[in-house]
């Protein structure tokens, strides 16, 4: 008696278990597709920026309330707006929003309207200081809450209009910023007309 081949077997084998081949086969294609797609175009590929571990872009603010109190204060001596990020130092998002906002026109047009303030929610910790502290839950990073020089609320991102961050030029964050500041409003940077 013969043994079968190696095409016999495969064959005997495909129709014990066809879905298990049909998965295997599916997932052997994903890889190689994921594989070009970043070497072929690498912007494909995440964008991350490394943060400076002396001196984070949201820094660690042991009470938020009174870190908030001081950014308003500000805001009214110099007569420009509060913009309040909420971020994390191991979020690529909050790091590259925090590239954008220090790129040198954004930068010098974030210096010419706001005043600024970085709030760290990096942990639970943290993010329950600020629920805590000023009543409100962070549950998407970054977040930029607007305030006006007299201290009131002109808006939010807790719709998660900066949360593709990464995804977004500093020009695009610069326009989404004179959004806030001619129209008092929060449109998604993509978003804007």
């Amino acid at each position: 008696m013969q043994s079968p081949g190696p095409i016999a077997r495969a064959r005997a084998a495909f129709k014990a278990r066809p879905w298990s081949w049909v998965g295997s086969a599916l997932g052997v294609f994903l890889v190689v597709v994921v594989v070009l797609a970043l070497t072929v175009e690498p912007s494909l590929a995440p964008h991350t920026v490394a943060a400076d571990s002396a001196n984070p872009p949201y820094p660690t603010q042991s009470d938020a309330r009174a870190a908030l109190e001081s950014g308003k204060a500000r805001a009214a001596a110099s007569g420009k707006m509060l913009m309040v990020t909420f971020g994390a130092n191991w979020c690529p998002d909050c790091l590259t929003l925090h590239e954008n906002l220090h790129e040198p026109e954004t930068e010098a047009y974030v210096n010419e309207h706001f005043e600024m303030l970085s709030i760290d929610v990096g942990d639970s910790q943290r993010s329950a200081a600020v629920k805590r502290d000023l009543g409100f839950a962070v549950n998407v990073i970054p977040l930029a809450v607007f305030y006006s020089a007299d201290g009131e609320v002109i808006g939010d991102t807790f719709g998660g209009e900066l949360k593709p961050s990464r995804h977004y030029t500093a020009r695009e964050i610069r326009d989404f910023l004179r959004e806030v500041v001619d129209y008092h409003r929060v449109v998604s940077p993509d978003q804007r007309q």
